[in-house]
């Protein structure tokens, strides 16, 4: 901790003695891009939002660099996803290296589905999950609080329609998907989500063998895969069950446009 720690400032050294001084926006750092969206639909244009895990990457095996580090040194708060499990490990140490960052859990006052972190999945969720920004955003920034109440009525209004939108796009079914991405988008719309992976891990035979039963007896036909997981398992499944694999992208930035696509391909 300590070697990690002093690596972070001497890179800062060199940055401060390497490069002029210029104007920039404040920043805030969230953890992954569809809080980049939502923390900008609140901060609006005044504020820096960067992300800590980038695009492509998954959160699940994602491992925070020292070069990150020194991004989050400049920055003045940092909006946590809460219940992931790099945030956990990591948390208490931003802490400890940077004491002076405020760090935001954004999942304050949700009900969670066991352990499961995909919180955003739910308009429900991100209608709280963005009232907690704006909250935070009313502390960090008290001079500008009224800009942020604003935007946060904006963007519930928007939250609302997209769940107009998914509600009347979606009756009931079931579905199969390989991570468990999509556990509080089922509940809010009826769904049956079916699991692939297996505590986490690669299924076993057996396991394969239970989820082909299972969608068949549900009558499922579609077979959800995100891009950063191995897409053989899903497409043996979709083989089995004569269905057809569709990909989506609950970490995409654009939430809204997501949301409806994932709709639409459960429609």
């Amino acid at each position: 901790m300590k070697r990690l720690i002093y690596t972070i400032i001497a890179a800062m050294c060199i940055v401060s003695c390497s490069v002029a001084p210029e104007s920039r926006k404040p920043s805030i750092a969230v953890t992954l891009e569809p809080y980049r969206f939502a923390v900008e639909a609140i901060a609006g244009d005044d504020w820096e939002v960067m992300s800590i895990v980038p695009k492509g990457s998954s959160p699940e095996t994602f491992d925070l660099t020292p070069a990150q580090m020194i991004g989050l040194s400049k920055c003045n708060a940092y909006f946590s996803v809460g219940g992931l499990g790099f945030e956990e490990a990591w948390c208490k140490r931003i802490a400890d290296a940077i004491p002076s960052l405020t760090i935001i859990d954004t999942s304050e006052d949700i009900e969670r589905i066991d352990s499961d972190p995909h919180l955003w999945t739910s308009p429900d969720n991100m209608a709280v999950i963005t009232t907690n920004i704006c909250k935070a955003m009313c502390r960090i920034d008290s001079a500008n609080c009224d800009a942020y109440i604003q935007r946060l009525q904006r963007t519930l209004q928007m939250i609302n329609e997209t769940d107009s939108l998914i509600d009347n796009a979606i009756d009931g079914g079931s579905f199969v998907i390989f991570h468990p991405s999509l556990t509080y988008f089922a509940r809010a719309y009826g769904l049956e989500q079916i699991v692939i992976e297996e505590h986490g891990k690669e299924p076993s035979v057996a396991h394969v063998k239970e989820v082909i039963d299972m969608a068949r007896s549900h009558k499922a036909c579609k077979v959800l895969i995100q891009s950063e997981f191995d897409k053989s398992h899903a497409a043996a499944i979709a083989k089995e069950i004569d269905g057809d694999v569709v990909q989506i992208n609950p970490l995409s930035y654009d939430w809204q446009q997501e949301m409806l696509q994932i709709a639409e391909k459960l429609k």
